[in-house]
């Protein structure tokens, strides 16, 4: 068992996203090293991108703020180098097929593989129409995340999940990132699903925004993957440390005591 699936197949998992880059480089790295003094299980780091057309305005915004900044594939993927460096905490990169396509794919997957990354969830691809893609992110010796939508069938689960490694990320419901996780009627059949067709943890994400909603998730699986309420409590820090206040909402997250409540109000 590689060191992602080990990791989550723990359990009690936390994976806050952050966006390469935003708002610059040393900020991120700030924020992903405190996110990890939190307690964060693995990061999932995303890739700058023009058109992220699954996420809401907020990560949509860390996209653009990273732009600005001069964020790239390579640039990321220094950063990344950077990050494995200083801690040892599985690095998952969060990207579409574009910037993949631009940079070479198989380029791509010896560069992530040099710099310490665990695995790749690439968005826009499917894995019953590129199986070519996941074999390569495999051989490489990544981890390819499959992804579990709401409308994904019964029929169709397998061929998506046979393809998976690392832990299977189950959408908890359609739309964009950063609308709460609300009562989704079916997100335990979708677990149930996941289980029934893969040995790899379960870890779900899209709405995960308050300590209620993470004990939810760590009841039915091993993960709960938070990212556009991450974001916006960093865009909140203003000039205060953001590792002190990623650190801080992670353990409000995780742990939810009143020594991280207020430590994460003179954080921000």
């Amino acid at each position: 068992m590689r060191r992602l699936a080990e990791t989550l197949a723990k359990g009690r998992a936390l994976v806050p996203y952050l966006t390469a880059f935003d708002p610059s480089a040393g900020s991120f790295v700030d924020a992903a090293l405190g996110a990890v003094d939190g307690g964060a299980a693995a990061l999932e780091i995303g890739l700058p991108f023009s058109d992220p057309v699954a996420d809401g305005p907020i990560i949509q915004r860390a996209h653009a703020r990273a732009l600005d900044a001069g964020g790239s594939v390579a640039g990321s993927l220094g950063l990344v180098k950077a990050l494995r460096r200083r801690t040892s905490v599985p690095l998952v990169l969060f990207t579409y097929f574009n910037p993949v396509l631009a940079f070479g794919p198989l380029e791509f997957l010896e560069a992530a593989r040099s710099a310490g990354a665990d695995g790749i969830l690439c968005l826009d691809c499917p894995p019953e129409e590129e199986p070519a893609w996941f074999h390569a992110v495999t051989a490489s010796g990544l981890d390819p995340i499959v992804l579990l939508g709401p409308n994904t069938g019964a029929g169709r689960a397998p061929l998506i999940l046979e393809r998976g490694g690392g832990f299977v990320y189950v959408v908890a419901r359609e739309g964009v990132t950063g609308s709460g996780l609300g009562r989704e009627a079916r997100l335990e059949e979708r677990v149930a699903l996941a289980r029934r067709h893969s040995d790899l943890p379960v870890a779900v994400g899209f709405g995960v925004k308050e300590p209620a909603d993470v004990r939810r998730l760590w009841a039915l699986c091993e993960g709960a993957v938070v990212g556009s309420a991450f974001i916006h409590h960093l865009e909140n820090v203003g000039n205060g440390s953001r590792r002190a206040a990623a650190a801080a909402y992670v353990r409000h997250l995780t742990g939810g005591d009143e020594s991280s409540a207020r430590e994460q109000e003179n954080a921000c």
